[in-house]
């Protein structure tokens, strides 16, 4: 975890809110498939999933989808859940998946450090 403790009770951080959902399936009710990861701000340190600034969305393609396992659970061979919709936050989700796809690793190594209240 790269964080850095400043003098106005607060820290630099740059582990993000993920909030990785199957967008199109949502719009579809599940006709057709595509993921995304919409990137939250944390507000403060043990902030709830959801409740930070968002900061953009990283549209995954059919084929870094199931590199991912993503709607895959764990019975079936994925590398988390089978769930639509769910948040985890970066640092856990670049420990928990075997197979991301450079694209996505560089996109979420590439998101700047922030503020973070303590």
């Amino acid at each position: 975890m790269s964080e850095t403790i400043s003098l106005n009770n607060s820290i630099i951080t740059s582990n993000y809110d993920l909030n990785i959902w199957d967008r199109r399936g949502y719009e579809t009710e599940y006709v057709e498939e595509g993921w995304a990861i919409e990137v939250y701000k944390y507000p403060y340190l043990g902030a709830p999933y959801g409740s930070g600034e968002y900061v953009e969305t990283i549209y995954i393609t059919p084929a870094e989808a199931k590199r991912l396992t993503l709607g895959w659970g764990e019975d079936l061979g994925g590398d988390y859940c089978a769930d639509h919709d769910f948040w985890l936050d970066k640092e856990t989700f670049l420990e928990t998946y075997t197979d991301i796809p450079e694209r996505i690793y560089n996109l979420l190594w590439a998101l700047p450090g922030y503020e973070q209240k303590l």
